[in-house]
């Protein structure tokens, strides 16, 4: 099956490039331009991993990553950001909320590497998940 993957950020033109990058990958893509949107349906589906903008208008990327994880606390996260506050990137990395940063500007290749690795570590865990509740 193939995992199902979030884009969020306010950008456009961003959220074209990433759909562009991914366009020949196995993954179900979803973007949205907007952090409320993409909250309203993350707990819809089982997303495998979701890459979000640090830096938008309607809640940082960490504040949405809060939010994120109550409603679909396996998901993967990985902010993208253009600037990086140390410490609000430790106390993120700490509580759980992302498990990667990306400086922006991103490489197609680097961001295609760190989504395939975050799905290959989503799978892995809900495989020893679904061992443990069932065996």
């Amino acid at each position: 099956m193939k995992p199902y993957i979030m884009f969020v950020d306010e950008s456009f033109s961003a959220l074209e490039s990433i759909k562009w990058v991914f366009k020949d990958e196995p993954y179900y893509l979803f973007a949205f331009d907007s952090p409320l949107d993409a909250l309203s349906v993350i707990k819809s589906l089982k997303f495998s991993v979701v890459v979000a903008d640090q830096s938008m208008r309607e809640m940082d990327g960490i504040e949405f990553f809060e939010k994120a994880r109550q409603k679909s606390p396996n998901t993967l996260g990985i902010i993208l950001t253009s600037y990086l506050d140390f410490d609000k990137a430790l106390e993120a990395l700490d509580k759980g909320l992302v498990d990667r940063f990306i400086k922006k500007p991103w490489n197609c290749i680097g961001l295609k590497q760190a989504v395939k690795m975050a799905v290959e570590h989503y799978e892995i865990n809900a495989e020893a998940e679904y061992q443990t509740v069932s065996g």
